[in-house]
């Protein structure tokens, strides 16, 4: 899931830097303004994950939802086979910064009156909800490379949830998620949300921190940088895959 979530992601980047770019963002960037992700949510459905469903061709389409006063959001869709209907959404919402200042800006009014019109009717309110961590806790340190930066050589969001995937994978290996009986491979993703606290870079050491709480099919973790939090998630996982009768949670 981290590929799909690394070519959706890198879909809509490239839109952003096209020509014309979506939402005519290079107009934005001459004002010595900046977007950043702030959270973001995935959601997959579970046909996604059947062998029998062709998956090409592929189609990603990429939206404005939603615009606030600070924020977008935009709402990225993967449509898969030959009916090509979304089996994947994930939105995203962007922060505008002052590259100089490093501050965060309201939208510019220009671009509001341009674009507000264009914004889809919102799914529902974008909200991600941090999970208090609890024993045991999986923690494993990560060097950031360069190639886990983007062309700002800021940590990519793909990167991030490849951090939590590959701890979490340790963390199941090592019985250190109390609820997943079988291995934490077995299972199918079914949501997963983000939050951006900060940045962090090329060279960065960063410590991914893993945990379940009280719900048995979702698994949380927090990446930290010299013990301040830069990042959060959370996966949801389907409660039944197709073929494995038998995987269970605690």
């Amino acid at each position: 899931m981290v590929r799909v979530f690394d070519m959706m992601s890198r879909v809509e980047t490239a839109a952003f830097g096209n020509e014309p770019s979506f939402l005519d963002y290079m107009a934005v960037r001459k004002q010595n303004l900046r977007i950043f992700v702030k959270a973001c949510v995935m959601e997959i459905d579970s046909l996604f994950y059947e062998t029998t469903t062709p998956k090409a061709p592929l189609d990603c389409r990429v939206n404005l939802l939603h615009v606030g006063n600070r924020t977008f959001t935009t709402l990225n869709e993967l449509s898969c086979g030959g009916k090509l209907r979304p089996s994947i959404r994930t939105r995203s919402v962007y922060a505008v910064v002052n590259k100089g200042t490093g501050q965060l800006e309201a939208i510019p009014d220009w671009w509001r009156k341009r674009f507000e019109e264009y914004q889809l009717k919102p799914l529902s309110k974008l909200i991600v909800d941090q999970v208090q961590k609890c024993n045991p806790i999986h923690a494993a340190m990560f060097l950031v490379p360069l190639s886990d930066t983007d062309h700002n050589e800021r940590t990519r969001c793909a990167s991030y949830l490849r951090y939590f995937t590959e701890n979490t994978s340790v963390a199941s290996r090592r019985e250190y998620l109390p609820h997943i009986k079988s291995s934490f491979h077995e299972f199918h993703i079914k949501k997963l949300a983000m939050l951006y606290y900060g940045a962090t870079g090329w060279g960065d050491t960063l410590t991914s921190e893993t945990w379940q709480a009280d719900n048995p099919l979702q698994i949380n973790c927090e990446i930290s940088r010299d013990g301040v939090p830069m990042w959060f998630g959370k996966m949801e996982l389907h409660p039944t895959v197709y073929g494995l009768p038998d995987l269970q949670t605690k």
